[in-house]
């Protein structure tokens, strides 16, 4: 939310939002296609923001372009590490003992 705080904070975010949560009763979209039934969290741009689509109705406001995700699937999608990788040793290979 905070790269784009104009849209977040206009009166058509907040609609546009709750239309969303109720359109995926309360569930991550991105779980639910996958059979999982997990609460989500945020609602996200498929297409994501930048300053030159930010005014762009439908890239910002439009449900077409809005999906709810829980904040796993939100974080991979948007590239965020949860940090627990960064603790995470691969297994070392016993090929060849």
């Amino acid at each position: 939310m905070a790269r784009h705080p104009e849209v977040y904070k206009n009166k058509q975010w907040e609609p546009a939002r709750q239309f969303v949560i109720i359109r995926a009763n309360g569930l991550c979209e991105e779980c639910h296609a996958k059979g999982i039934i997990k609460p989500g969290k945020e609602v996200d741009h498929i297409i994501e923001l930048t300053d030159a689509n930010k005014h762009d109705w439908n890239i910002a406001y439009n449900p077409e372009n809005l999906q709810y995700l829980c904040t796993d699937c939100h974080n991979h999608k948007s590239g965020r590490s949860t940090g627990l990788q960064d603790f995470l040793i691969p297994p070392i290979s016993q090929e060849g003992s």
